[in-house]
């Protein structure tokens, strides 16, 4: 009776053993790390931190579980403890037992990770642009040189330089798309440059793919923008719904048309350079265009929180909007075809879409809007 009581404990415990989940383990021996520097895992899709720990000696480890695999992952070194100064890896990990080994001159990128098949795939999608030290010298002077007079000939042959690069790289990157589809680099490839691409190969490509990729939240705005239409100019406007400020939800159609208004529909990030300038614009346009302009602006970010801190940061007075459902599926900025911020579109009070504009340079708005503002 007792080993037939401990035969079935053991297999009950046995069972619940195979079923509990398997997370991620993260080994890493680094030299060059001072003891108790701090180790943090941050995942970029999320943009926030998941993990943490500090060295013993050179040596750390990290353990968790990914709801969703694989992730893409920043490894980050606080240097001195300070966010200011620090060092990072990029990583695509599942939940696996993953080593990491190299020394602190290997960041940013050459440190070896070993143990994931989805790192694996990601350093073959990445080696020819690693490889490509050259790029990265020229890069480095055009930043250098940009703003000076004195080498203007020499940073616009060196601008042209970088682009014939990246046209072969991108070249590369397309051909491993169409030779390696089933993999996560290709997904996340497909999920940048769906719209270069007609719907129907989009689709050809996502069907070869895994279940477990197709089921990626990066496959979601892939077959949003299989299954939906983009918006052109001449179109009527796309209506959709979200949150705004206040916490409202509040529809696009509620301010279009209104009061005879144009809309400027203004997409944008809380991280992005040139809408943080745009907004300062912004907010003169609020008084200056104030009985025939209605400005409405949509946020990108990946979190509410990163959103509402960046209405307090930039003053916005003007309606901003948020959609969860958006972060998830594109189910907003897909259809309007947002590939980069800022990126606006203006409406007619009849609801039609006029004009697009794309990025922003100073006095834009005042070149491409002179014949909305007011009549003194």
């Amino acid at each position: 009776m007792k080993k037939y009581g401990w035969t079935y404990g053991a297999l009950l415990l046995g069972l619940l053993a195979c079923e509990s989940p398997k997370g991620y383990v993260i080994q890493g021996e680094i030299s060059g790390l001072s003891d108790s520097t701090k180790i943090v895992l941050y995942l970029t899709d999320e943009d926030r931190y998941i993990d943490s720990t500090w060295t013993d000696g050179d040596r750390f480890q990290l353990k968790g579980f990914f709801e969703e695999v694989p992730q893409t992952l920043w490894l980050e070194v606080k240097i001195d403890g300070k966010d200011t100064h620090r060092w990072y890896q990029s990583m695509v990990l599942g939940n696996d037992h993953v080593t990491i080994t190299g020394d602190t001159s290997d960041f940013p990128s050459r440190l070896q990770v070993s143990g994931s098949k989805y790192q694996d795939q990601f350093r073959e999608f990445m080696a020819p642009r690693l490889a490509c030290t050259a790029r990265d010298s020229l890069l480095v002077l055009i930043l250098k040189w940009m703003d000076d007079p004195q080498h203007q000939a020499e940073t616009k042959e060196m601008i042209k330089q970088l682009s014939a690069i990246d046209r072969r790289l991108d070249s590369l990157e397309e051909n491993y798309l169409f030779t390696h589809t089933d993999t996560y680099p290709s997904l996340r490839y497909l999920n940048t440059k769906m719209y270069a691409y007609p719907k129907d190969t989009v689709k050809m490509l996502l069907d070869r793919m895994s279940p477990e990729l197709q089921a990626n939240r990066h496959a979601k705005p892939i077959r949003t923008y299989i299954e939906t239409e983009s918006v052109s100019i001449g179109d009527p406007f796309l209506d959709f719904e979200a949150e705004d400020q206040q916490g409202n939800r509040v529809r696009l159609s509620d301010f279009v048309g209104k009061d005879g208004k144009y809309v400027l529909l203004d997409f944008t990030a809380s991280g992005c350079g040139p809408c943080i300038q745009a907004n300062k614009e912004l907010r003169q346009m609020v008084k200056t265009y104030s009985d025939s302009l209605q400005i409405i602006s949509f946020s990108t970010d990946s979190r509410k929180e990163l959103w509402l801190n960046s209405l307090k940061r930039d003053s916005v007075s003007w309606p901003s909007l948020w959609s969860a459902e958006d972060v998830e599926t594109g189910c907003i900025s897909v259809p309007y075809e947002i590939r980069s911020t800022p990126r606006f579109f203006v409406i007619d009070p009849q609801g039609k879409v006029i004009q697009k504009l794309r990025g922003y340079g100073k006095g834009s708005f005042d070149e491409q809007l002179g014949r909305l503002k007011n009549k003194e």
